[in-house]
């Protein structure tokens, strides 16, 4: 009986042991699958991975590109800003020099120039002025050669944006 015995034991040994390597051979199957499902994983995040980095790239171009436009768009505002400022009664700080203001007889407003000679109706006098200057300095110049040459009554106006604004509002 004690033959039986370990004959038995043996083979519940031998049982336990080919069941065991058995489970272990399901249990290897298995985690090669799962380890081919997380390559598979992998494989997919860094396809999206190169696909943001080719997205994030396509936007720094694009950004790079809107800035050069931007500097571009900066640059001709700039050179149109000057133009107008050159030209331009209405736009930015004009001096002039005043050498008149008259309340009675009037100077016929067909007879006003450009840039050198302006008349303006204002509190019911007619004012005449001379030049057109963006720096002070300038229209100074003019107001102490017309003194100069005889005209007392010569001083300094200015203008914002075409409208006659008080002389320390634009030299402050």
């Amino acid at each position: 009986m004690r033959k039986h015995f370990l004959l038995i034991l043996a083979v519940a040994a031998v049982a336990v042991s080919c069941k065991s390597t058995s489970g272990l051979s399901d249990e290897s199957a298995a985690m090669r699958r799962d380890l081919a499902q997380a390559r598979g994983q992998v494989d997919n995040l860094n396809q999206q991975l190169a696909e943001k980095d080719q997205r994030i790239n396509q936007l720094l171009n694009e950004k790079n590109q809107v800035g050069r436009d931007l500097t571009a768009a900066q640059s001709k505002l700039q050179e149109v800003t000057e133009q107008l400022q050159e030209t331009s009664d209405d736009y930015g700080v004009w001096f002039r020099v005043q050498i008149g203001a008259y309340e009675g007889r009037r100077i016929d407003k067909s007879l006003e120039t450009t840039d050198q000679m302006s008349l303006e109706e204002r509190d019911e006098l007619q004012k005449i002025a001379l030049g057109r200057f963006r720096n002070y300095d300038d229209a100074k110049r003019l107001q102490e050669h017309l003194k100069s040459v005889g005209l007392s009554d010569a001083w300094i106006v200015s203008y914002r944006d075409g409208e006659r604004v008080p002389i320390e509002e634009v030299r402050n």
